[in-house]
């Protein structure tokens, strides 16, 4: 009888350790070495989620519009490649010396990112768990996490086939960095509808283009009506449209001298409307110079040659290239037929 007890009392511990064990695997915990880090079709990925040690994360979601970020932005074209590649072609360069995985692992625990790959589910499929550079910046210390599987017990060192060089720098949650610089794009230009440029300093220099498609093109004045047009120098200044970007978003700029800019007069507004009744804006100031100088003429520089300060969405202030935005801050003159 106690043999009886003792037997079925030892199956019944067995059974609570079996339970426990595939419960923990389940979660997260150990699941000994795990290798397979690379994403073998890329289209199949729906979201990835990077999250920080300090707190900050970004959610990047693939929708019917293209990929968003935080579901607000969308997402910099170059910057989601990059990592959709990194995915692809990650390998394993070897594994991390046992003699070094303590310290590899202990760093990792303060700094390492959380990387989720899903792929149309509600959990991912993989999560890359990412560590610091080794000391030859020629890989990166990575665990995988596998859900319904759990954690890689032993770190490595990863790689991209065709990379020499680090990974981790491309795996961050600063939004700014992940959130498409795009103020205007239009590579059909036949979305265009028209196109209007204010020079609150000097209205009569502002104008209006409308654009019906092909050579239908109307040029007109401040007072909308109608003038005789360089139709070349016209369809040039509308070929400006088909991409043009802000350089970063100015966080620098104090909350005083943010709201002293915003609350003068711009230099110009320009004002894209498209074919489906949308319209997007912004409004552009002049810089103090960058440094002391003086122009072709020698007279002093009272402006930055280089760059302007730009509003879009009627938030954001950004600085953006002169070099890109001169060309659409034109006057009417550039564009009047001789």
């Amino acid at each position: 009888m106690k043999r009886n007890l003792l037997l079925l009392l030892v199956l019944v511990v067995l059974g609570a350790l079996v339970w426990w064990l595939s419960t923990e695997r389940g979660t997260g915990t150990l699941a000994g070495p795990l290798t397979d880090f690379a994403v073998q079709d890329t289209s199949e990925i729906t979201r990835i989620f990077i999250a920080e040690h300090n707190g900050k994360s970004v959610d990047l979601v693939r929708t019917e519009q293209g990929w968003r970020v935080n579901g607000a932005f969308g997402v910099k074209k170059h910057h989601l490649d990059l990592l959709l590649k990194t995915f692809l072609r990650a390998e394993v360069r070897s594994p991390v010396p046992k003699s070094a995985e303590a310290n590899v692992l202990k760093a990792m625990s303060t700094t390492a990112k959380r990387v989720e790959i899903y792929e149309g589910r509600d959990r991912p499929t993989k999560v890359w768990l990412v560590g610091h550079a080794t000391q030859e910046h020629v890989g990166t210390y990575m665990l995988l996490e596998v859900p319904g599987i759990g954690r890689s017990n032993t770190p490595y060192i990863i790689g991209m086939s065709g990379f020499t060089g680090h990974l981790n720098s491309r795996f961050h949650a600063d939004l700014d960095e992940w959130r498409s610089s795009e103020i205007f794009s239009y590579p059909d230009l036949d979305a265009i509808a028209s196109v209007k440029v204010e020079h609150p300093s000097a209205p009569a220099t502002g104008f209006t283009i409308e654009y019906a498609g092909g050579n239908g093109l109307t040029l007109k004045d401040a007072s909308s009506k109608p003038v005789l047009m360089d139709s070349l120098a016209v369809k040039d200044f509308l070929m400006q449209f088909k991409k043009l970007h802000y350089e970063y978003i100015d966080r620098a700029t104090t909350r005083t001298s943010r709201d002293s800019v915003l609350s003068s007069t711009p230099h110009t507004t320009i004002t894209v409307s498209d074919r489906s009744g949308g319209a997007k804006s912004i409004k552009l100031w002049m810089l103090k110079p960058a440094y002391e100088g003086v122009d072709e003429a020698g007279t002093p520089l009272s402006h930055d040659v280089n760059r302007m300060h730009g509003l879009v969405a009627d938030t954001v202030l950004v600085v953006v290239q002169r070099h890109l935005f001169d060309r659409v801050t034109i006057p009417l003159s550039d564009l009047q037929g001789k």
